[in-house]
């Protein structure tokens, strides 16, 4: 094994503990994050795995396969993204509107009818 594969697993491995302790209760994020971390590690054990695979799938090399896949990984991880953070606004705009409402003053002079 080479000095880079065994840099590259300790990191994986890394990064996949630090996923496990971050995504604590996140099943689906966890296991989203443990299966690249150990496609990869796998990639990193087999190089000609991903050639061969590409083959398989009609892409030219395995580096291109690898690169079509990250890519499609990161457009999903953008839009994970944007929709949580809509959720979070969307979430703090009704709190915010919430409060206002509780806290909203009454003018002063105002007369209290009620009906």
């Amino acid at each position: 094994m080479l000095p880079i594969q065994v840099f590259i697993l300790l990191l994986l491995a890394f990064s996949l503990l630090l996923s496990i302790l971050v995504l604590r209760n996140r099943v689906f994020a966890r296991l989203f994050f443990g299966v690249q971390f150990i496609a990869g590690g796998v990639f990193v054990l087999m190089p000609d795995l991903s050639s061969r695979l590409a083959a398989l799938l009609g892409v030219g090399r395995g580096t291109d396969l690898l690169l079509y896949m990250l890519i499609m990984l990161f457009y999903i991880t953008v839009l994970a993204f944007t929709a949580r953070i809509r959720r979070m606004e969307r979430s703090q705009t009704l709190m915010v509107r919430a409060m206002a409402i509780e806290n909203a003053k009454k003018p002063v002079g105002s007369v209290h009818c009620p009906l």
